[in-house]
């Protein structure tokens, strides 16, 4: 071997290593986001439904015409009082003027309790508090997905940023990802029905975190088990891949996944 490619496969190895090195540092970041959207969501929802709960004491009939949180926010937190609905308004928030109409009549009619305009104002700014959060959220999902592509686009490729993501953060990294078997990734998010499992003698869980998998959820129960598997073992392979070596693959491993996906259905 002659100096110059002795040079370059040593040149070659340290980029390799500061490859990992700088997934390492952008993993991390992953985990902390998908943690934080984690907690948001619990916090959000724990405010919406209170929010529902004391607005409907002034605007009961709403919440059985609105069932998407997001418009229900929208409509309550910025036209506020029931009074003030326009159609035109309406209509723009619910992309519907016969709902609009339907809304602006339920409203006239309401037999909801008279509030005072202060405290009108005080249980609408809570709605505004939990609009802001779920359009937070929005933006930090945006977000992790741009990492998520950025240090394992692979893995994304097969199950999406979100649950690629959850199941980085349950493992610790994508390194340890990347050590794992395809068994131990199958459960990761399942440990105490794994340890029930183990000390109680109790079947075993088929899935942890990838369970949210669509193509598993949306699956017949009997077919989850190997469902599960099939997708374990392509996560482990995309995982090692965006680890060791970088390049992608991703689109290949995801058309795999699907015919073995249908194999298993049909």
């Amino acid at each position: 071997m002659t100096n110059y490619e002795e040079l370059k496969k040593k040149a070659m190895k340290k980029t390799k290593e500061k490859m990992k090195e700088k997934k390492g540092e952008r993993d991390q970041l992953a985990i902390q986001i998908i943690n934080s959207i984690d907690n948001l969501d619990k916090t959000s929802n724990v405010i919406l439904e209170q929010f529902k709960d004391i607005y409907s004491l002034y605007f009961p009939e709403l919440d059985k015409e609105i069932d998407d949180p997001d418009k229900f926010l929208e409509i309550t937190a910025e036209l506020k009082r029931k009074e003030d609905f326009k159609i035109e308004e309406l209509e723009e928030k619910l992309g519907s003027k016969e709902k609009a109409i339907k809304v602006k009549e339920k409203a006239e009619k309401s037999t909801g309790a008279d509030l005072d305009p202060k405290d009108l104002e005080v249980i609408t700014s809570l709605g505004e508090i939990a609009l802001r959060m779920r359009k937070e959220r929005k933006e930090l999902e945006d977000y992790i997905e741009g990492i998520m592509e950025e240090i394992a686009p692979n893995l994304t490729a097969i199950l999406g940023p979100t649950v690629g993501a959850r199941i980085l953060s349950e493992a610790g990294s994508l390194k340890k990802l990347a050590m794992m078997p395809s068994s131990t990734v199958q459960v990761l998010g399942a440990e105490k029905a794994l340890f029930a499992h183990l000390r109680k003698d109790v079947n075993p869980p088929k899935h942890g975190i990838i369970f949210q998998y669509p193509k598993i959820k949306g699956s017949p129960v009997n077919k989850r088990g190997k469902i599960s598997r099939k997708v374990a073992a392509k996560a482990s392979i995309a995982s090692r891949i965006d680890y060791f070596n970088g390049e992608y693959r991703g689109d290949k491993l995801k058309k795999e996944l699907e015919e073995e996906i249908e194999e298993v259905l049909n």
